[in-house]
């Protein structure tokens, strides 16, 4: 099952890896501090998920609370012109 795990793996860091990038430019903006607060928490709270111990069900939860968060944020984005995470790579 070595493929699952690292496909789980894979999809847990991309989760991370966002949550990561949202929370570095959030703070980077000048955006209400405690917003970027809770944000650098997550980030912080998240780099300690033991990816070895991660189930198909916490991978469901992890991807799902990840999109919710995404729409969330959305209206912050749109409110302060952010424009798109990964604007480089688009172009």
């Amino acid at each position: 099952m070595l493929v699952g795990n690292a496909s789980r793996r894979l999809r847990v860091d991309s989760c991370l890896r966002v949550i990561h990038d949202v929370s570095r430019l959030i703070s980077q903006q000048g955006i209400h501090p405690r917003i970027v607060e809770q944000l650098q928490r997550l980030d912080e709270l998240l780099s300690l998920i033991d990816h070895d111990s991660v189930t198909d069900s916490d991978l469901e939860r992890i991807e799902r609370s990840t999109n919710q968060l995404m729409r969330e944020l959305e209206a912050l984005f749109d409110h302060h012109r952010l424009g798109s995470l990964y604007q480089e790579a688009l172009q």
